[in-house]
C-alpha cells in the first residue's frame, strides 16, 4: 500500500506521547499511515512528496467552543470592533452611513462593540442611536453577545412599550438620571426584539467564506455551541458542498433563551443520543445558559462587581428547573454543556450534573461546564471527581481581559480561567475563544494561557500560567477529549486523520511573548491543502 502523500524534512510535534517527534509523515486516504523511516517504505511511483524545509508542524487545532455561524453572519452586519470603531462617534457615524443606504424602516444591525475598549468607556445611548437613525430600528450587539443597545425605533418596531418590564433572566437598563430605558438591553431582554435573521442560503454562503478564516487560524475542527433547527439545516446542507471541509461538533440549544429556540423536548422525543452522526458532523449534546458575561457585568458572581454594591449578575433559571432539564438529558444518554462563568452559576451547574448521575457514570459522559471562569477549590474537587470538563475560554484573557480586571478587580482577575489548577486536579480544560466574543486566533489563547497577558499588556497574575506544551494541548489533545475525538484528531498518530498545520515559528523554541505572532503557513485537512499563505498573497494581488 503506497502513500498518497509524504511530508518530509519537517519539525513535527505530534502531541502523541508515544511518538512525540518526527521528521516525516505518510498519508493514505486522508489518514496517517507511517512516520520517519517507515514513511520511506510506503513511497510509491505516484506518491506526492512535500519538502517542508525544516518548518514546524502541529496537529490541526480544535476550537472547542465557538459560534461559527454567528461569526459568519457578522459579514452581513456593521463591524463595531474597537479596532474599527474606537469611540462612540465612530459607531454613530457607521450607523448614520448605513442609514443613508438602507430603506426606511429596515433594521440596522451591528456586532462587536466593547465599552471597556471604547474611548468613552461607556455604551452608545438610546438618544444617540435614535438621533443617528431616527427612521430605522437599530440593534447593536456587544462583543460578549450578552448585551445590546437599541434605539427608540427598535422598541417601536418590536411592539415594546416605552418602559418595558424585565423578562425572566433579562434586564432593560434604566438611566438613573431620567428613570427611562438607557438603550442597554441585557440577556433575555434581547429576545424581546424582532431583529430579522439571515436565511439558509445566506448562512451557507457566509459560512463557506468564514471557513477560510478558520483554516487561516489553523482550526480544522470546531464545536458550535448553539445549534437549533436553522443551524442544523445549514450544517446538513454544507455537508453536501465539496468546498466545506471543516469537522463540526454540534451542541444543541436546549431551552429558549438569547434569541435561540430550544430543542430539548424534540431531541429527546426522537431518541437522539450524543455522538449521533459521523466523523465530519455529529451531535455532541445539549447546551444550557445559566449566567451572562463578566465584561457585561451579568455573570453570576459571589461578590458584587467593582464599584457596584448590589450587582452580582444574572441567573437564567432556578436550580430546580436546571436539575430537571439536566437529569432528563443525561438519563436519555445526552451529554450536557452548561454555560457557567461566575461562581454561583458554576455551583448550580455542578449540583445539576452531580445530582443526575453517579461519579463513575458522569465520567463516562464527559459533561462540560462552559467558560468556567471562576471555579472555587470545592468546584474543582467535584469536577475532578465526576470527570467534568472545563470548557475554558482562555482566549478571553488576551481579547477582553482588560474588562475582567476592571470589573472584578486585580485579586479576583488573577484566578480566572485557572489552568494550572485545572491541571493539578486532572481536569481536561480545552481552550476556546467563544468566537465571535473574542478573537478566534488560537495562538492568542495559547499566548494567554502561558503569559496571562491582555492585548494592552496588563497581566492577570502568573499563578495560573501553564507551559507552552500544556497550552497547545488545550487546543489539541484536551480539545479532542472534550468531543470524544481522541481516536480521530487532536494528535498526529497512526490511523488518525491527517489534519495538520505548518507554522511560521516553532512555539517551543521562541520567547513566549512571540507566541501571539505565530502565523499558519499552510493548513492540511485529510491530506489535502485547504489553506496556504503564499496562495492567499497571490489572490490578494
Amino acid at each position: 500500500m503506497f502513500a498518497d502523500l509524504i511530508i518530509t524534512n519537517a519539525n513535527i510535534y505530534t502531541m502523541d506521547e508515544i511518538n512525540p517527534k518526527a521528521t516525516k509523515v505518510a498519508v493514505k486516504h486522508g489518514k496517517i499511515i507511517a512516520f520517519d523511516e517507515k514513511a520511506d517504505e510506503v513511497k510509491g511511483p505516484s506518491t506526492k512528496c512535500i519538502d517542508m524545509d525544516g518548518k514546524t508542524i502541529l496537529p490541526g487545532l480544535i476550537e472547542s467552543h465557538a459560534h461559527p455561524l454567528t461569526f459568519a453572519s457578522n459579514l452581513f452586519h456593521l463591524d463595531l470592533r474597537a479596532e474599527v470603531t474606537p469611540d462612540i462617534e465612530s459607531i454613530l457615524e457607521a450607523v448614520k452611513e448605513k442609514a443613508r443606504v438602507t430603506p426606511k424602516g429596515q433594521w440596522i444591525t451591528g456586532m462587536g462593540w466593547d465599552d471597556s475598549k471604547l474611548k468613552e468607556k461607556r455604551f452608545p445611548t438610546i438618544d444617540e442611536l435614535s438621533e443617528a437613525a431616527p427612521e430605522h430600528p437599530v440593534f447593536l450587539t456587544r462583543t460578549c453577545v450578552h448585551n445590546a443597545v437599541a434605539n427608540r425605533m427598535a422598541f417601536i418596531k418590536s411592539g415594546l412599550p416605552e418602559s418595558p418590564k424585565d423578562p425572566e433572566g433579562g434586564h432593560f437598563h434604566i438611566d438613573p438620571t431620567t428613570g427611562k430605558p438607557s438603550g442597554l438591553i441585557q440577556e433575555n431582554a434581547m429576545m424581546e426584539f424582532t431583529v430579522p435573521t439571515l436565511n439558509t442560503e445566506q448562512l451557507i454562503e457566509s459560512m463557506l467564506q468564514a471557513q477560510q478564516k478558520f483554516f487561516k487560524w489553523g482550526i480544522t475542527t470546531i464545536h458550535d455551541m448553539a445549534v437549533a433547527k436553522e443551524e442544523m439545516t445549514v450544517y446538513q446542507r454544507l455537508q453536501t458542498e465539496k468546498e466545506f471541509r471543516m469537522k463540526v461538533r454540534m451542541w444543541l440549544w436546549a431551552v429558549d433563551s438569547m434569541n435561540w429556540i430550544g430543542v430539548q423536548d424534540e431531541t429527546l422525543a426522537l431518541g437522539v443520543e450524543s455522538l449521533f452522526g459521523n466523523d465530519r458532523l455529529n451531535i455532541q449534546g445539549l447546551k444550557y445558559m445559566l449566567d451572562g458575561s463578566v465584561g457585561g457585568r451579568t455573570a453570576a458572581v459571589n461578590e458584587p462587581y467593582e464599584n457596584e454594591e448590589d450587582n452580582c449578575g444574572i441567573l437564567y433559571m432556578q436550580q430546580e428547573k436546571l436539575d430537571e432539564l439536566v437529569s432528563q438529558a443525561i438519563q436519555n444518554r445526552m451529554r450536557v454543556s452548561i454555560h457557567g462563568i461566575g461562581e454561583r452559576a458554576i455551583d448550580m451547574a455542578l449540583k445539576a450534573i452531580v445530582n443526575a448521575n453517579s461519579a463513575e457514570e458522569n465520567k463516562k459522559m464527559r459533561n462540560r461546564i462552559e467558560h468556567c471562569a471562576l471555579p472555587t477549590e470545592e468546584h474543582l474537587h467535584l469536577m475532578s471527581q465526576h470527570g467534568i470538563i472545563a470548557g475554558s475560554s482562555i482566549g478571553f484573557i488576551y481579547s477582553i481581559g482588560d474588562s475582567y480586571l476592571a470589573n472584578l478587580g486585580k485579586d479576583r482577575a488573577e484566578w480566572v480561567f485557572p489552568h494550572a489548577s485545572f491541571k493539578k486536579y486532572g481536569i481536561a480544560a480545552p481552550g476556546n475563544s467563544d468566537l465571535p466574543v473574542a478573537d478566534g486566533n488560537p495562538f492568542f489563547g495559547i499566548y494567554s494561557a502561558v503569559t496571562r497577558k491582555t492585548v494592552s499588556g496588563q497581566q492577570l497574575g502568573t499563578k495560573e500560567a501553564i507551559s507552552v506544551e500544556d497550552a497547545i494541548k488545550a487546543y489539541t489533545t484536551d480539545a479532542a477529549v472534550s468531543g470524544f475525538d481522541e481516536d480521530k484528531v487532536g494528535s498526529l498518530s497512526i490511523g488518525k486523520y491527517a489534519d495538520l498545520i505548518v507554522l511560521s515559528q516553532d512555539p517551543f523554541m521562541i520567547d513566549p511573548e512571540s507566541l501571539k505572532e505565530i502565523e499558519v503557513i499552510q493548513t492540511i485537512v485529510e491530506g489535502q491543502t485547504v489553506y496556504a499563505k503564499c496562495a492567499e498573497k497571490l489572490d490578494s494581488k
